[in-house]
């Protein structure tokens, strides 16, 4: 496998927070035998990446949101079956009640996106990906 992975995180302003990373896989299989020397290794997107934002507004709300990407990928040595990328949304509010305690929700799957997360058996049997779904979850600081 030969690539990179790239990532950036600051502050655009005081409020303002962005991280994101973007990554790029060329792999190659070559103990198969001939017959499949130079496919792409199974499982191994070619490009992936995400992009994360939030926002800081009066009275202690933060609200957030990014985009996760991946690129289709062979399920087989042969390259013959696919499982299709996806684009997810993802979603944040986050509420600072006192300087000790913070309330948050995150969404993942914001527009509830079909997809594959993983397959396996030679692509006899697969797991389908979340469906939307939220998170509840406080901070304490003390």
């Amino acid at each position: 496998v030969r690539g990179f992975t790239f990532g950036a995180l600051g502050r655009i302003t005081e409020r303002w927070e962005v991280i994101t990373n973007f990554g790029y896989l060329d792999s190659e299989l070559n103990t198969q035998g001939a017959i499949n020397n130079g496919n792409r290794l199974v499982l191994t997107p070619e490009f992936s990446g995400s992009i994360w934002t939030t926002y800081g507004l009066a009275m202690g709300l933060r609200l957030g949101g990014g985009v996760r990407q991946t690129s289709e990928v062979f399920i087989n040595a042969a390259n013959t079956i696919r499982s299709p990328g996806y684009t997810l949304v993802d979603g944040l509010a986050e509420y600072e009640v006192n300087r000790n305690l913070t309330l948050r929700v995150n969404i993942y799957n914001l527009f509830n996106e079909t997809y594959i997360r993983n397959v396996n058996n030679n692509g006899g049997r697969y797991n389908p990906g979340y469906p939307r779904s939220a998170m509840v979850s406080t901070q304490f600081q003390f």
